[in-house]
């Protein structure tokens, strides 16, 4: 409390270790150790200033945030895609990329960005006073040449995604953006952020450029700059979009929080990549998984806790299809071959192999991650955009025909109406996961 009731940042000396750096890279910086104090002091009083900026955040920023994760933005990405292909209705995309986000910001603005959103001049006075002591030590032959840092939130410090979401709200609040965006159910969405990765979501060419430009003036007030070559724009017709006199690319796809997004919803190609990833993970492993020595178990443990998790990472937002069960299936049968010792020579059946196995199925386990999370949208008091997107109808007339594969078809075809959040509401998180297995039958 002596920290709340002091009007000066009390005096802490703090042991920094630093380490060479190559510098011959643009993307290459030097790095600081942060001593054990310093980490107690910032915990401390990153607990404090929590509550107030996390109350300052909009729906739109899951990142950094208690009980949102990437899956949220993730899925309202893939809802949004998926009713505007449903109801043809244009959408334009920008993947926008900040240049070295976090080492950017400047503190000076901080300062007024944290009273602005109403945390104690205590505090802040407080971290002025941390940030005031920042120097970086160049040495030069025998030369050390000390140098002021007068940008930038420290990398590794707990209270540094807090402190950069805040200034990133800030500049958010600056733009008049009132009728753009995409109205879903009578409330405009025009962006989703988590953290430093921003898209934006507009319905037309001239909407998203005029969006690009104004971000783009009030981000460099904060001492944050667009990475022209990273930022990418999707668009369901083409279109040229361009950020300081250079055209921005225009991408089919892009891997955004993780998952490869596109507008043509290629889930199959995600699966192939989420497949592929589980293998990475399998390899890092191998001489363990192949082991004749080591105890069935332990491989299951490691088996279910880190490779199952890499196969599946994004599979709550799924749309499954015949052809990606059986190859998630058959990828996961090779890795428990090598598990258990045995060749497709030896003629082995796959319930046997499972009977030795023992692992979760990946099929299953994707599914009961699908339902799963379609429960917690049913259950949530948060009026998060994944959930809304998913109530969403647009006030448009269907195309004639039937449309592609949408992700609430499978929760229709398993309980045998459209009402589904309604039954989910009515159920226990275990009781709504069980309905999976009527899917399986």
């Amino acid at each position: 409390m002596m920290l709340m009731n002091s009007s000066s940042a009390p005096t802490v000396r703090l042991k920094h270790t630093s380490i060479n750096s190559d510098f011959s890279g643009r993307s290459n910086r030097p790095i600081s150790l942060l001593s054990a104090l310093y980490k107690l002091l910032t915990k401390v009083i990153s607990k404090q200033v929590e509550r107030v900026l996390d109350a300052e955040q909009p729906r739109e920023q899951a990142g950094f945030r208690k009980n949102y994760s990437t899956i949220d933005h993730l899925h309202a990405i893939n809802e949004l895609i998926e009713r505007c292909s449903e109801y043809r209705m244009p959408l334009y995309i920008a993947f926008i990329d900040y240049e070295k986000a976090f080492d950017t910001v400047e503190t000076n603005s901080l300062w007024n960005v944290l009273q602005e959103q109403g945390v104690q001049s205590q505090l802040i006075t407080l971290l002025r006073g941390i940030y005031a002591s920042a120097q970086s030590m160049f040495k030069v032959g025998e030369t050390t040449i000390p140098v002021k840092i007068c940008r930038g939130v420290r990398q590794g410090d707990t209270i540094s995604p807090k402190l950069f979401i805040a200034t990133l709200e800030h500049v958010f609040r600056k733009l008049s953006w009132n009728d753009f965006g995409l109205a879903v159910n009578g409330n405009f969405l025009t962006n989703l952020r988590f953290a430093d990765d921003v898209v934006l979501l507009a319905k037309s060419a001239e909407e998203l450029q005029t969006m690009i430009d104004e971000l783009d003036e009030h981000s460099l007030k904060c001492g944050l700059k667009i990475s022209t070559a990273k930022t990418k724009i999707m668009a369901t017709a083409g279109t040229a979009i361009s950020l300081r006199g250079t055209q921005l690319e225009c991408v089919e796809s892009f891997l955004h929080l993780g998952q490869r997004i596109s507008l043509n919803r290629d889930f199959p190609e995600e699966i192939a990549r989420r497949i592929r990833a589980g293998w990475s993970c399998f390899h890092r492993y191998e001489k363990f998984m192949s082991s004749r020595t080591v105890e069935m178990e332990y491989k299951r443990a490691l088996f279910n806790m880190c490779i199952l998790p890499a196969m599946l990472y994004g599979a709550e937002t799924w749309v499954l299809a015949k052809t990606t069960e059986r190859k998630l299936a058959c990828a996961q049968r090779r890795m428990e071959r090598f598990m258990v010792g045995v060749r497709l020579l030896d003629k082995k059946t796959n319930a046997w192999l499972r009977g030795v196995t023992k692992v979760k199925d990946a099929v299953s386990s994707a599914r009961e991650r699908m339902w799963a999370y379609g429960w917690e949208l049913a259950m949530s008091t948060n009026v998060k955009w994944s959930r809304e997107l998913v109530e969403w109808r647009p006030p448009l007339t269907r195309p004639a025909g039937r449309p592609k594969a949408r992700w609430r078809d499978e929760f229709q075809k398993v309980l045998g109406t459209c009402n589904w959040q309604l039954i989910a509401r009515a159920k226990t998180k275990k009781e709504w996961i069980d309905l999976t297995r009527c899917r399986m039958l």
